[in-house]
């Protein structure tokens, strides 16, 4: 599906950097004919063609490059909306001097609040596990808390080779793994780990399975020595 999506936006960016496909834009296909007049078609199309050209380079790149392609996507979004949302003052035609530096600066401010709080969301992150005395309680960022009863505890195994599956909602960026998730092992199954661990541990409840991991293995064995002590 995510190929699909692709390949329908390098179309939609070749047929507008040919000038073409002006009923695609946005605002621009809605607008009244004086409204329109005020713009270079040609021009405009050819500008939002590259932006988009811009982000398809990054929906492919999602693909192609595991490790990096979805930082690699929000940077070309981030590119590609800015070339659209500065470039289309390029395109009046009866462009004003003061009024495009303001509209400008506005679009770089946005671009940049837009991208700090897009890589703020995509470099933070933590997970928290709190032992009491009858239950223990896991936490991750911007997921909700699982309380653990310890009588609930069937078991606990420490793991080295662990295939997460596919997120189902949570998160899961650069720094977190967090929320449900589904795997061919467990199916449904709630996540609070790390991104870059290699070693989990896995707790088993009659209702449910969570596993979870620490910042590097010695945090992570620490983890499944309490929890199995």
């Amino acid at each position: 599906m995510g190929l699909v999506i692709s390949i329908i936006f390098l179309i939609i960016s070749i047929l507008l950097l040919m000038g073409k496909g002006s009923f695609l834009i946005a605002g621009y296909n809605t607008a009244s004919e004086k409204e329109k007049a005020k713009y270079n078609e040609k021009k405009l199309c050819r500008i939002v063609g590259l932006g988009f050209l811009v982000m398809t380079c990054g929906l492919f790149s999602l693909f192609m490059l595991e490790d990096i392609g979805l930082y690699i996507m929000i940077g070309t979004f981030i590119v590609g909306m800015a070339i659209i949302f500065i470039g289309s003052e390029y395109a009046s035609v009866e462009r004003n001097q003061k009024k495009t530096k303001m509209s400008i600066g506005i679009g770089v401010l946005i671009t940049v609040i837009l991208g700090a709080f897009i890589m703020g969301v995509m470099f933070i992150g933590d997970i928290d596990i709190e032992y009491n005395d009858d239950y223990v309680q896991l936490s991750g960022t911007f997921v909700s808390s699982s309380k653990i009863d310890y009588d609930d505890i069937l078991k606990v195994e420490y793991c080295d080779d662990f295939d997460i599956g596919r997120k189902k909602n949570g998160i899961n960026n650069a720094v977190v793994e967090a929320g449900r998730y589904y795997n061919d092992e467990f199916g449904n199954y709630r996540l609070y780990a790390y991104t870059h661990s290699s070693h989990y541990v896995i707790i088993y409840t009659e209702n449910e399975i969570f596993v979870v991991s620490g910042e590097n293995e010695k945090q992570t064995q620490n983890i499944y020595n309490q929890l199995s002590s």
